[in-house]
C-alpha cells in the first residue's frame, strides 16, 4: 500500500471514531458502486450524511479543503443519490460533508469538520 494510501486510510478511522465519539453512527466505510465511493456514510439524528475525508500532512498543495472541487462535489451527489436508492427507509434529510484532517509533524492530528458543502 502507498503512503498516500495509508494517511487516506488513518485520516478516515480518526474521522470516523470522532463522528462515533460525537453520537454519530456510521453506516458505511468505504461504500462503492460504479460511479465511484464515499468514504463514509454516517447518521446524525434523522439524517443522513455522506462525508468526504481529505487527509494532508501539510498546507503546501493548498490544504485539504482545496482538493474539494465542484466537480468533487458533483460526483457526491450522484454517489448519495446511489446510495439512497438502494436504502429501504427513508430519511428526514441528507447532506454531504467535508472533513479535513491535517497531521502535522508533531502534535496531535487537526479535524475541519465542514457541514453541507452541497
Amino acid at each position: 500500500m502507498a503512503v498516500k494510501d495509508e494517511v487516506g486510510r488513518y485520516g478516515e478511522e480518526l474521522v470516523a471514531r470522532r463522528l462515533v465519539a460525537d453520537g454519530w453512527e456510521v453506516l458505511e466505510r468505504n461504500w462503492r458502486c460504479a460511479l465511484g465511493e464515499v468514504d463514509i456514510v454516517a447518521r446524525e439524528g434523522d439524517e443522513v450524511v455522506f462525508v468526504e475525508v481529505k487527509t494532508r500532512r501539510s498546507d503546501a498543495f493548498g490544504g485539504a479543503l482545496a482538493a474539494v472541487t465542484v466537480r468533487k462535489v458533483r460526483r457526491l451527489r450522484l454517489l448519495a443519490g446511489e446510495w439512497l436508492a438502494e436504502q429501504p427507509r427513508g430519511w428526514t434529510g441528507a447532506r454531504i460533508d467535508v472533513v479535513a484532517v491535517t497531521l502535522p509533524r508533531a502534535g496531535a492530528a487537526v479535524l475541519e469538520h465542514v457541514r453541507g458543502i452541497g
